[in-house]
């Protein structure tokens, strides 16, 4: 059991570093405006700035989807699950996250992959600077890859019985027995 609660605090602490990071990438993607508005108002050039402004908000956004799943910040089935109560909504919402983790293991699955071909072709971006797209792809499925075992770790959880963090929500959800 002690393994379990270590294995937890781990994998919270992984999805709030995640978090961190995405939060770091924003404020990169800030400095990337900042200075194509500069450079622009000076005459100057500075290659790439689209594409990496790009590349940082797709890394943002995988890397806090999991600290906002963990934070319980999705938009959920709410409506559809106040409507229910004991074993239905339990059903519902065990489904509910089933289908959340297949999902999110095929995004993590195909966007890994997609940065390993990318990899092994030696693949670059159309752009001047000619970045090699595994680089920023690698964030992205990071951030997948760590959303997907979120999911599952909720999925998880909420079988066993262990709270998810919303007392209400866990009340209603459980099946009586």
């Amino acid at each position: 059991m002690d393994a379990l609660r270590a294995l937890d605090r781990f994998l919270d602490r992984l999805y709030g570093w995640c978090g961190y990071a995405a939060a770091a990438m924003l404020v990169l993607l800030a400095a990337l405006i900042v200075t194509s508005i500069v450079s622009r108002l000076a005459g100057a050039f500075v290659p790439g700035l689209s594409e990496y402004s790009g590349y940082a908000m797709a890394a943002a956004s995988f890397l806090a989807f999991a600290y906002t799943f963990r934070e319980n910040g999705h938009i959920r089935v709410a409506i559809l699950l106040s409507a229910l109560h004991g074993p239905r909504r339990w059903a519902l919402q065990v489904w509910c996250l089933l289908a959340a983790t297949v999902i999110s293991g095929y995004f993590a699955y195909y966007l890994t992959r997609m940065a390993y071909v990318s990899w092994q072709l030696g693949d670059v971006s159309e752009g001047v600077d000619a970045t090699p797209l595994w680089i920023p792809q690698i964030a992205t499925a990071f951030g997948a890859v760590v959303l997907a075992i979120c999911v599952l770790h909720h999925l998880v959880r909420f079988v066993v019985g262990i709270d998810s963090g919303d007392d209400e929500e866990d009340a209603l959800a459980r099946p009586e027995v």
